[in-house]
Formats: structure tokens, C-alpha cells, sequence
């Protein structure tokens, strides 16, 4: 059987199996010394970041599992909270754009926390479709809790970075701002 070409920016067609036809394990297993520069998933810097990111993501809602949130959750009230100090209520759409996550994931999150009653969604008078996000007395209450909880976290999660952590901010905000820039085109 020929291989499926692939033309720049398109995936491989792969034949869909017959109705009945159950999958069968590969007859040849990835050669992966000639597909890719990494000899173990360790060398790439992207299985790093993702494998990171994730023990972050959980060691925060390890530690917000006792108060009641999550991480996304605090992510969003924070954010809405951080926002509102530099211009007023933001629009769920907003949120969403300064979080950089899913519109609907965010509305799902922001009605979470209107149950919680941290946050409260009012019409925009200038636009019925969109709704403006305030934070609570009860979600600052929420933050302030948080917070100690958010630096102690941290100082464990990046001790090993050291004395590193400015070089290591600092090469991690030039990425950051670098996919910005790029997602902005």
C-alpha cells in the first residue's frame, strides 16, 4: 500500500476501518530514530513545558481542594478580579481572551462561581448579548483565602528553579510573549 502524501498544513487520510473491524496493533512499530531528533521525551522542551504545566495545574487544585475551587476556577475569579482593577467589569469575552481559554469553557466556569456566589453577571447596557463579570464580597473573601495558599504552593513547586528563577522567568515570558505576538496575527 502507497503512503498517504500530505500536502503542507493537512494530515495524513487515514482509511477508516470497515463496521465489524476491530483495530489491529501496528505490523510495523514507529521508527523513532528517524522520525525524530529526541531520543527520549525527556530532550524535547515541549513534553517538558506540557509535563510541567500539568504537576502545576495539579498541585493547585491539590492544594484548593480544601477551600472548595479549583484551579480554573481561581484562574477565572482572579482574573476577573485583576481586570476589574483596569477597567471596570470585564465581559465574559474578555475573560476569556486574557485567560486565552475556550468562551465556553469560561461560561461554564463564571456560572460555577455565580453558584459559589463569587462572581455576578449583569447585562452590558451597551451590547444585551454580552454579560459583565464582578467580583463578590464573597469572592474576595474567596481570593484572600486563596492567596497564601497560591505563594506557599509556589515557593514548594519552584524551589528547584532556585536561584534561577529570574533567568527562568524571564526565558518564559520571551516564550510567552513570543506565542502572543503569533497568535495575534
Amino acid at each position: 500500500m502507497a503512503k498517504p502524501e500530505v500536502s503542507e498544513g493537512r494530515e495524513a487520510e487515514v482509511p477508516e476501518s470497515r463496521a465489524g473491524d476491530a483495530p489491529k496493533a501496528a505490523a510495523v512499530p514507529v521508527d523513532w530514530d528517524s522520525v525524530s531528533r529526541f531520543k527520549q521525551p525527556e530532550d524535547s522542551l515541549g513534553y517538558l513545558l506540557w509535563q510541567t504545566a500539568h504537576g502545576w495545574m495539579r498541585r493547585l487544585n491539590s492544594e484548593l481542594l480544601e477551600l472548595g475551587l479549583t484551579h480554573l476556577q481561581l484562574i477565572a475569579l482572579g482574573s476577573t478580579a485583576w481586570l476589574t482593577r483596569s477597567g471596570g467589569a470585564p465581559s465574559q469575552a474578555r475573560l476569556a481572551k486574557f485567560c486565552a481559554m475556550d468562551p465556553m469553557l469560561i461560561s461554564k466556569v463564571v456560572r460555577t462561581l455565580e453558584k459559589k456566589r463569587a462572581i455576578v453577571r449583569t447585562a452590558d447596557p451597551r451590547d444585551t448579548r454580552s454579560k459583565l463579570l464582578s467580583v463578590t464580597d464573597e469572592g474576595t473573601r474567596i481570593i484572600l483565602q486563596c492567596l497564601p495558599v497560591i505563594e506557599r504552593a509556589y515557593e514548594k513547586f519552584f524551589a528547584a528553579v532556585g536561584e534561577g528563577e529570574p533567568q527562568f522567568h524571564e526565558t518564559l515570558l520571551r516564550l510567552f510573549r513570543s506565542m502572543r505576538a503569533v497568535e495575534e496575527e
